[in-house]
C-alpha cells in the first residue's frame, strides 16, 4: 500500500514537472537508444468563462435566469505535433439525462492547428524568398541563382494552394525543410482522440449528434480510414422545452468510413453507422409495457463522393444512402424466414415485424465555363418517406427537390446577374392526407461600379400549392399561394474630411395572394442606416418602418436605434446605445445597453455588458415591466 502510494506521488510529481516545463517552453533532453535529443514542449491554449443573469425570463426562452459556462482548450506541442484537450462545462439543462449540463471532455491530436502551422511556415518562406529576390545584385547574380529562387517560390505557391497529405506533397515539404518526420506522421491522422466529438459523415448518414468515445481518422497514402465508437449524447432540454432528437434509452454508436481522399476535398467514401439501444438495462427491463420505451436498432450505409473533371471546371458531388430501422427489438419475428435472413442486416439489426427500410440520395454539379465568369449549377435531392436515421435527427424525410442556377459576371465583375430556381414536393408515395408543392425563383442583379453607390436588386416569386383531404368527408381541397418578394439594397461609403461616412438604404416588399378568403396579405419595410467613423470613435443611427396589411387592417411599427463607441488609451473599448420600438396596439419597447471590454494583464480580455429594456402595453397584458440582463466574460489565448 505504501509503495503504491509512493509510485503515485512520483508519477504526479513527474507530471507536474512536465507541465511546468511545458508552460515555460523549456527545452530539455530525452534519451533515445543512447543518444540525447533536445525536445521542446510548447504550451498554449484558450479559455473562456461566461456568466449571464436576467431578472425576468424571456418569453419562450429555454435559458435559465442565471447560467455559467466554462471552456478550456490547453495545447501542448512536442516535436511540433500539437495535442489539444477540450473541456466544457455549463450549468444549463442539469436535468437527469440532459446533455448540456454534463461536463464534456475531449483529447485529440490537433491536425487543423498543425496544418495552420505549416501554412504559416509557407507564408514566411514566401516572404523570405521574395526579399532574397529583391536583394539580388544584378551585376553579381547569375541566371541560375535567380532561377533557383524563382523555382523555390513556385513550389511554395503550389503548396499553398494544394496542401494535402499525398506522399509527393509531403516529400516537397520535407525537402524544403518545412516539415519534420514526426509532423509528417501526425499529418496522416486528421483525427485521433477520445471524449466528446461531433462527427460529420454526410447529410444523410451521420450529422448533428454528439458522440463521447474513441475517434480516429488516418490517411495511409491517398486512402482514408476513419471510425467513431461511443455513446450518443442525449439532447434533452429543460422541462416543457424538449429539443428535437430527444430519446429515452441509452444509445451506442459504431461508425466507420473507408475510401479515397480527405472528406472535404476530392474523395470517394463508403460509410457505415450502427446505432444500438438493445443493451441490457435492468431499469428499462423492470418497467411495465406502458412505461418502457422500445429499444431500437438502426443500420445506415452510404456512398459519398466529390470529383472534378474538365480541367477542374466541373465540380461533381453526390451521395446515396440506405437506412434499416428496427423500432422495437422485442417485437415478434417475421413469419417468412427468408425475409429474416438478409445478409449482413440480419446480424446487425435482426429484422422483425417493426423493421423498415428506405433510401435517400443527392447529386450536385457546378460548371465554370471558360471566359467571362459564367457558372452553372444543377442538383437533385431525394429522401424517402420511410428514411429514418437516428444518427441524423434533424433530417426531413418524404421529399424530392430539384435546384439549378446560372451566374454571369460582366464589365470586369462590376456587374453580376444570377438566376436560380428550386422545386420541392412532399408526400412522394401519396400516403399522407396532404401534399405540398412549391416552386421558387430567385433573380438578382448586383452593381459594384467604382466611386458609385453599390446596389443589390432581388426578385423572388414563389408558387406553393397545398392539396389536403378533409378527413371527415373525404373531400379534397387545393389551395395556391402566390408570393412575390422584392428587395432593394443600396449603400455608399465616402470620406468627408477625416470622417468616413457609410450610408445604406434597404427597401423590401412582400405580396401574397391566395385562393383562401381573407388570406391575401402585403408587407412593406424601409430601413435607413448611417455610420460615421473618425479616429477611435464611431457613431451610428438607424430607422426602420414595417407595415403589414391584411383584411383591410394595417399594422405599423417604427424602430429607432442610436449608438456609438469610443476606444480609450488605444485598448479600452466602450460601446453604448439605445433603442425604441413602438406601434399602434403593440408593445412599446425602450432599451438602453452598455458594453465595455479591456485587456487585463495575465488574465485576458474582460468584458461586461448591461442591457436594460422597458416593456409597456404588450399584446398579452397592459402592465409595464422592466427586464435587465447582465453578462460578463473573461477570454484569453496564450
Amino acid at each position: 500500500m505504501h509503495r503504491s502510494r509512493t509510485y503515485r506521488q512520483a508519477a504526479l510529481s513527474a507530471l507536474l514537472a512536465a507541465g511546468c516545463l511545458a508552460m515555460s517552453g523549456t527545452t530539455f533532453a530525452l534519451e533515445d537508444q543512447g543518444s540525447t535529443r533536445p525536445v521542446q514542449l510548447i504550451y498554449g491554449g484558450y479559455h473562456k468563462m461566461y456568466f449571464e443573469t436576467v431578472n425576468r425570463q424571456h418569453y419562450g426562452s429555454e435559458h435559465p435566469l442565471t447560467l455559467f459556462r466554462w471552456e478550456l482548450q490547453p495545447t501542448v506541442s512536442a516535436y511540433g505535433v500539437p495535442l489539444t484537450m477540450s473541456l466544457f462545462y455549463t450549468t444549463e439543462d442539469n436535468d437527469p439525462g440532459g446533455n448540456a449540463g454534463r461536463f464534456q471532455f475531449g483529447l485529440s491530436l490537433s491536425s487543423d492547428q498543425l496544418e495552420q502551422t505549416i501554412r504559416d511556415r509557407l507564408q514566411k518562406e514566401v516572404h523570405q524568398s521574395t526579399q532574397e529576390l529583391m536583394d539580388l545584385e544584378p551585376s553579381l547574380t547569375t541566371e541560375a541563382d535567380r532561377a533557383q529562387i524563382t523555382d523555390r517560390m513556385d513550389q511554395l505557391a503550389d503548396l499553398q494552394h494544394n496542401l494535402d497529405v499525398s506522399s509527393r506533397r509531403l516529400d516537397q515539404l520535407q525537402n524544403l525543410g518545412l516539415l519534420s518526420s514526426t509532423e509528417r506522421l501526425a499529418m496522416r491522422f486528421p483525427m485521433l482522440g477520445i471524449g466528446a466529438a461531433y462527427p460529420q459523415y454526410s447529410r444523410f448518414v451521420m450529422q448533428g449528434i454528439t458522440v463521447s468515445g474513441f475517434h480516429l481518422e488516418v490517411l495511409p497514402g491517398r486512402a482514408f480510414l476513419g471510425t467513431n465508437i461511443g455513446s450518443v449524447r442525449n439532447p434533452a432540454g429543460a422541462p416543457g422545452f424538449s429539443r428535437f432528437g430527444n430519446f429515452e434509452n441509452d444509445r451506442k454508436i459504431y461508425a466507420g468510413r473507408v475510401g479515397y481522399g480527405r472528406p472535404f476535398g476530392r474523395h470517394m467514401h463508403l460509410m457505415g453507422v450502427f446505432v444500438d439501444e438493445s443493451r441490457d438495462d435492468p431499469l428499462h427491463d423492470n418497467m411495465s409495457g406502458l412505461e418502457r420505451y422500445p429499444k431500437m436498432k438502426n443500420f445506415i450505409t452510404g456512398l459519398k463522393f466529390r470529383m472534378g473533371a474538365i480541367r477542374d471546371r466541373l465540380d461533381l458531388q453526390g451521395e446515396l444512402a440506405a437506412s434499416f430501422l428496427t423500432r422495437d427489438a422485442d417485437a415478434p419475428e417475421i413469419a417468412n424466414e427468408d425475409l429474416g435472413r438478409i445478409p449482413i442486416l440480419s446480424s446487425l439489426i435482426d429484422p422483425n415485424l417493426s423493421s423498415s427500410a428506405d433510401v435517400s440520395g443527392m447529386v450536385d454539379a457546378a460548371l465554370r465555363l471558360p471566359g467571362p465568369g459564367t457558372r452553372l449549377r444543377v442538383g437533385m435531392q431525394y429522401v424517402g418517406p420511410g428514411y429514418i436515421n437516428l444518427a441524423t435527427p434533424a433530417l426531413r424525410n418524404d421529399m424530392i427537390e430539384q435546384t439549378g442556377g446560372v451566374e454571369q459576371s460582366l464589365m470586369r465583375r462590376q456587374m453580376t446577374i444570377s438566376a436560380n430556381f428550386r422545386t420541392e414536393r412532399n408526400n412522394i408515395d401519396n400516403l399522407k392526407s396532404f401534399t405540398r408543392r412549391s416552386t421558387r425563383y430567385d433573380l438578382q442583379l448586383a452593381l459594384n461600379f467604382r466611386d458609385l453607390p453599390w446596389i443589390r436588386l432581388q426578385y423572388i416569386p414563389v408558387i406553393q400549392t397545398n392539396r389536403a383531404h378533409d378527413m371527415p368527408t373525404g373531400t379534397p381541397g387545393e389551395y395556391t399561394y402566390n408570393t412575390r418578394v422584392v428587395n432593394v439594397i443600396c449603400g455608399y461609403s465616402v470620406p468627408v474630411g477625416t470622417v468616413m461616412s457609410t450610408s445604406t438604404v434597404n427597401v423590401s416588399g412582400q405580396f401574397v395572394s391566395t385562393d383562401l378568403v381573407n388570406a391575401d396579405a402585403t408587407s412593406f419595410l424601409i430601413g435607413l442606416n448611417q455610420h460615421l467613423a473618425f479616429g477611435n470613435t464611431t457613431v451610428h443611427g438607424g430607422y426602420q418602418r414595417f407595415s403589414f396589411t391584411r383584411m383591410q387592417s394595417t399594422m405599423v411599427r417604427n424602430d429607432i436605434t442610436l449608438g456609438g463607441s469610443k476606444r480609450i488609451l488605444g485598448m479600452w473599448l466602450h460601446e453604448t446605445g439605445l433603442r425604441n420600438s413602438s406601434g399602434q396596439n403593440q408593445a412599446r419597447v425602450t432599451g438602453l445597453w452598455y458594453r465595455t471590454s479591456i485587456p487585463v494583464r495575465y488574465l485576458g480580455i474582460f468584458e461586461i455588458m448591461i442591457d436594460q429594456n422597458r416593456f409597456s402595453g404588450s399584446m398579452f397584458t397592459d402592465s409595464t415591466f422592466n427586464q435587465m440582463q447582465f453578462t460578463a466574460s473573461l477570454t484569453r489565448s496564450w
